[in-house]
């Protein structure tokens, strides 16, 4: 499923055996076995390649200086640490390429290390990128958020974009945009073993131009709990379908929620301007700087009024330690695309808020910001009438 071959280093005995059968589930080719570290850099060094796992068993007797030298050796590539002891190499499994997990393994420890490695190898990062929205606190329109940037990030990188949800048991994403998909990513999920890039693809149901969505349950409440495997699994299969996947989030904020957060390229947080939500969000920043997050994160103030009574962008930035902060204007227009399930670039394209989105998509994508449109004279004299109630 994933094109990788692995390179087996050290391995033996039951732990072999259990490693080969574990990847071969997952469709990985056995590339080969290499006796100990010293030989394994020797032949990275005469054969690079783009498409291998290095899986490495590091015993007792393993040294760090060897782990890491090894780490150093493959580039960037990902490498899975297999160890007596996993917590003497966790320091090493923080980077974007680097997993660690302790012997005797569970078959779905080694399968959610596998699908971790996948997402954040710089092969399928150079294929397509991930943005994760998620909500400081409930109701601060997350999914507002997602659904509009996806749309934008569709539209500007002219490439195909996945827009999935999180919430596996009840979704808002089918409900919001008035679709109804037979295959919903409960019946993906639920299946996990045959979930691949076709089953995918028949679960994904196209919106607007370049844009499809995969919804969570929607007919029913369907209680599932999601693991770092489904988790993970789900969005290596979206991302061999698009140039970006933009997952909107729960918010539960479980182990598994923030370790997705802190592997993704790209997360979203959204707040609303108020106290609360605004001191939720610094915990949530704090919570993610610990974990050691790899990606880039952009703070979102959602249903922001500029006034005299309002808290001010400098004040917001200062709280949260942030240099920038983007803010996404109050907008009746948003209720009303709701309401008739419409994005707002198709219901009020000259929407306030949609600008705020779109500028944070095109800072996503690399873009220079949008130029300001150039008026005739005629026009700019009849705006300028309009503010000055002259007709």
């Amino acid at each position: 499923m994933y094109g990788l071959r692995a390179l087996l280093v050290g391995c033996q005995g039951q732990t072999l055996v259990d490693v080969r059968h574990e990847l071969e589930k997952l469709s990985i080719e056995i590339e080969g076995q290499i006796r100990d570290v010293d030989a394994c850099v020797a032949l990275l060094a005469a054969q690079p390649s783009e498409t291998r796992l290095v899986v490495l068993y590091a015993g007792r007797q393993t040294s760090t200086e060897a782990v890491e030298r090894l780490v150093a050796s493959v580039a960037g590539k990902p490498i899975l640490i297999l160890a007596d002891d996993s917590r003497h190499f966790s320091a090493r499994a923080h980077g974007p390429n680097v997993e660690a997990i302790g012997l005797p393994f569970r078959p779905d420890d080694l399968r959610s290390a596998v699908h971790r490695l996948v997402v954040q190898s710089p092969q399928a990062a150079s294929r397509c990128r991930t943005v994760l929205v998620l909500g400081a606190t409930e109701d601060v329109g997350c999914t507002t958020v997602s659904v509009n940037l996806a749309s934008e990030l569709a539209r500007l990188q002219e490439g195909p974009c996945v827009l999935a949800e999180q919430a596996v048991a009840f979704g808002r994403l089918a409900n919001y945009l008035g679709i109804r998909p037979k295959v919903t990513l409960y019946d993906l999920v639920s299946d996990l073993d045959h979930m691949d890039e076709e089953r995918m693809r028949e679960a994904l149901t196209p919106v607007d131009d370049n844009l499809h969505v995969l919804v969570g349950s929607y007919r029913e409440i369907t209680p599932f709990t999601i693991t770092p495997e489904v988790a993970f699994k789900a969005l290596a299969c979206a991302m061999q379908l698009a140039r970006t996947v933009v997952v909107d989030a729960r918010h539960h904020f479980e182990e598994v929620d923030l370790d997705f957060a802190a592997k993704s390229q790209h997360v979203v947080l959204v707040a609303k301007p108020t106290i609360l939500s605004l001191h939720s969000m610094r915990t949530l920043l704090e919570a993610l700087l610990r974990r050691g997050s790899v990606g880039k994160h952009y703070v979102v103030i959602n249903q922001y009024i500029a006034s005299a009574d309002a808290i001010s962008r400098h004040t917001i930035e200062g709280h949260l330690n942030e240099h920038e902060v983007f803010l996404v204007a109050s907008d009746p227009a948003i209720q009303s695309a709701e309401n008739s399930g419409r994005l707002l670039r198709k219901s009020a394209p000259e929407s306030e808020a949609l600008r705020d989105i779109s500028a944070l998509a095109r800072t996503i994508l690399g873009m220079p910001p949008e130029q300001a449109p150039r008026h005739s004279l005629r026009e700019s004299l009849k705006r300028m009438a309009q503010s000055l109630n002259l007709g």
